[in-house]
């Protein structure tokens, strides 16, 4: 067997030992956010628990899509889209959602003390803010509810990650766990 095939070979086993249900790398496009919200459904047993994963996995897409500092060309969209990777951990239990992107690194104080702020609220108080969020005039790319919309959805903490390439960069790992259990 070649180097290539056993290198392949063993990064399949490293996912399904990982539990990876689902990963991707690359641009984000509404195709592949429509494959990955069929392939959730027929994943998973409860149509409640498929939609609210896929619905953070939209928010996280959109999070790579619009801020990822890595930036391809997108034919489908004439533009050019954010680059990143996400995947989808499948345990008896949860589900844990991750994603990750390169940042432009004097962005990062910024997202942490958002991540932080947001995982010191309440249900109540996550609601509260969401709604504050949302009627504030925005002066760019959405309503900066993503984040919040994400651990209202889980009701778990936001799990983040920064890993420093060089001065300019850094890669942001976000992570949300989803209980399959109703609530």
């Amino acid at each position: 067997m070649s180097e290539e095939k056993l290198t392949l070979f063993n990064y399949f086993n490293d996912m399904n030992n990982q539990e990876i249900i689902l990963t991707f790398k690359g641009t984000i496009s509404q195709e592949i956010l429509a494959d990955v919200g069929i392939s959730l459904r027929s994943k998973l047993n409860s149509h409640s628990v498929s939609k609210k994963t896929f619905a953070i996995f939209v928010e996280l897409a959109q999070n790579i899509y619009h801020h990822s500092a890595q930036k391809e060309y997108s034919a489908i969209k004439g533009r050019t889209a954010g680059v990143g990777v996400i995947l989808i951990q499948n345990y008896s239990d949860y589900l844990i959602l991750s994603s990750g992107n390169l940042i432009e690194s004097y962005k990062i104080e910024g997202i942490q003390e958002r991540c932080e702020y947001i995982n010191t609220l309440s249900p109540d108080e996550l609601r509260e803010y969401y709604m504050k969020q949302r009627k504030r005039p925005t002066g760019g790319v959405g309503a900066n509810i993503g984040l919040i919309d994400m651990a209202r959805r889980s009701g778990n903490p936001l799990e983040y990650q920064v890993v420093k390439i060089d001065e300019y960069y850094s890669f942001f790992a976000l992570s949300i766990k989803v209980s399959k259990h109703e609530s």
